[in-house]
């Protein structure tokens, strides 16, 4: 992740989000607070909040917040805050989307044995086909390009197009982002296999040169392995076989519809955290919405931005405290005595995380 320098202590700046998302972040920032008292967390205000007082939902103040920290913690966009996350995306160069997907005992998993699910998602942050580059069917005419594809665009209809970009740079950074990944879970006792989901049958000049450069680059390191398969077939694989997987490469559309299906095996969307990662920054966020029919009620799964939160300490070098808190929530969803809602269970999500509160090491 580049040559970053943390500030001495780290700064987090920390964006709530839109309708549901600040009734997690709250309890999740007073627990990382708790496990590692040094680090400050810095406020910045977003979405509505934001458009009231200083007339938009993205103001100086919030990117410069942003820019002065090591890192952001991020709620969840309704479409308000759309906006800061695409300045932490695309401006803060965040190229590589890392959703982790493993099966926790408590949670409700639709599969039959779920307990083969442990792997991680490597996901390119920045291109293919977001951020929307479209315009008009009859621009096409233009391309030099357009004249050698296999069945001319159809240019004289009323329609549009969508373009997919593809660079060497980025597709390299993915790759090697993915072997790093391979290596660490390695280390911990994972098989250190890569597997590449993308639709190289039909793309060969995106697909198939992202297909080339993972195959490549995976055969530097000795120690790992390599497999492929088209992202139809992947999808199945990520319901039929997970224990087959252990690092997933995913273009950016294909990732992001595909890592919803894995949360879906694991037990939903409310479980399952994200970080992004660039050269030097980094932000964090759980891979749910912000979900606006449960803002309110105090309903809302918190254990998505906690886990998020355990990956930035991770980032941030707090190896010990992201273990403690992971391991509180595993302990937790064993016990099943109190579960959130979408798992079953009856649990408001203040008194679930009390229940997880009651699993952290206590401080003398």
């Amino acid at each position: 992740m580049g040559n970053r320098q943390l500030h001495n202590p780290p700064l987090v700046c920390v964006i709530s989000g839109d309708d549901a998302a600040p009734e997690v972040m709250r309890p999740t920032v007073e627990i990382l607070r708790e496990l590692a008292p040094e680090i400050r967390f810095t406020e910045a205000p977003c979405g509505r909040e934001a458009q009231a007082q200083y007339g938009t939902p993205f103001p100086d103040v919030t990117r410069e917040a942003i820019d002065a920290a090591d890192c952001t913690l991020f709620g969840a966009s309704g479409g308000p805050s759309r906006p800061i996350l695409w300045y932490l995306r695309w401006n803060k160069e965040t190229y590589i989307n890392v959703r982790p997907v493993r099966w926790i005992p408590g949670y409700n998993s639709p599969m039959q044995h779920p307990e083969r699910i442990d792997y991680v998602i490597a996901r390119d942050n920045l291109e293919g086909m977001y951020p929307p580059r479209e315009g008009d069917v009859s621009e096409l005419a233009a391309l030099p390009s357009s004249s050698s594809w296999w069945m001319a665009p159809p240019v004289e209809k009323v329609g549009a197009y969508s373009i997919k970009v593809s660079t060497d740079e980025q597709m390299q950074r993915v790759a090697n982002h993915a072997c790093e990944l391979a290596l660490q879970r390695q280390a911990a006792g994972y098989p250190g296999r890569v597997t590449l989901g993308a639709k190289y049958s039909i793309q060969p000049r995106t697909d198939g040169r992202f297909r080339t450069i993972v195959k490549d680059t995976v055969s530097q390191h000795p120690s790992l392995t390599y497999q492929e398969f088209l992202v139809d077939d992947m999808a199945r694989r990520l319901v039929a076989s997970p224990e087959s997987l252990d690092v997933v490469v995913l273009g950016n559309e294909h990732g992001d519809i595909l890592a919803d299906v894995s949360s879906g095996t694991i037990g939903g969307l409310g479980l399952s955290p994200s970080a992004c990662y660039g050269e030097d920054y980094a932000y964090f966020e759980p891979v749910h919405g912000s979900a606006p029919d449960l803002a309110g009620k105090g309903i809302i799964n918190p254990t998505a931005m906690l886990l998020s939160g355990a990956l930035l300490l991770d980032y941030l070098g707090y190896n010990k405290q992201a273990r403690a808190l992971t391991s509180a929530i595993e302990q937790t969803y064993q016990e099943g005595t109190l579960l959130p809602v979408d798992q079953g269970g009856q649990a408001g999500t203040n008194e679930f995380v009390r229940a997880i509160r009651a699993h952290l090491p206590r401080h003398e």
